[in-house]
């Protein structure tokens, strides 16, 4: 039987080392930093893996029907979202007085725009929550095998990816980031940090199609 405890701290894990690859081949800057939103990005992913089983089980007990639970889902984690956005910025103008932290939006597109920031920001921790909740999901409404096929299927990819990257001398590794760094809106003209925004809203609308496909097939466990 998966212990789901550890394989949320793996995930967790995974996903801080892909978010701190992407940002050392993303930024240009030689000098040190603290980020705080990586942190809150973290927490949205967490959040969104275990906020979904007790909420479900309890409004099934209570008659609610699943499309009702998905929207509130999506409402829930929307509204974390907002109010993480909100503590960010908010810390983030005071640090900006008294400290030197830096955010990842500020690492990355090398701008301290509040009015830029805080968009990009709140699409980036609702695309983490929903991500979350998908994972979680996947989970709850699969069989034994197919965890454990979830479980370790990124880290056998990432793997894979790295082994053949090495063998096509770098070209794979080359081809994902200006793959990543289009949709980010980073181009040798400049920085969009809205075309990152969009994307990030985008990505979080494809993944809730799959979550509440996987909602409507979800049983409550007695």
């Amino acid at each position: 039987m998966i212990n789901f405890q550890i394989v949320t701290c793996a995930w967790n894990l995974l996903l801080q080392l892909l978010i701190s690859i992407a940002v050392i081949n993303l930024v240009d800057t030689a000098t040190t930093a603290g980020s705080l939103d990586f942190v809150v990005i973290v927490t949205i992913f967490v959040l969104g893996i275990i906020f979904f089983s007790p909420g479900f089980e309890y409004a099934l007990s209570m008659g609610i029907s699943r499309k009702t639970f998905f929207w509130a889902g999506c409402a829930v984690i929307t509204a974390m979202s907002a109010v993480f956005t909100v503590l960010l910025s908010i810390f983030y103008t005071v640090s900006l007085k008294v400290a030197s932290v830096w955010m990842l939006y500020e690492m990355v597109y090398n701008d301290q725009s509040i009015l830029s920031m805080i968009p990009w920001e709140f699409a980036a921790l609702l695309f983490v929550g929903i991500l979350g909740w998908l994972i979680r999901l996947a989970y709850y409404v699969s069989g034994r095998n197919t965890r454990y096929v979830i479980s370790f299927a990124p880290f056998v990819l990432a793997s894979l990816l790295v082994f053949f990257n090495i063998l096509a001398d770098g070209v794979i590794g080359r081809a994902l980031l200006s793959f990543i760094k289009a949709v980010a809106g980073l181009s040798a003209s400049g920085a969009n940090p809205f075309i990152g925004m969009a994307s990030m809203f985008v990505a979080a609308i494809i993944l809730g199609v799959p979550v509440y496909l996987m909602l409507r097939r979800a049983q409550r466990i007695v």
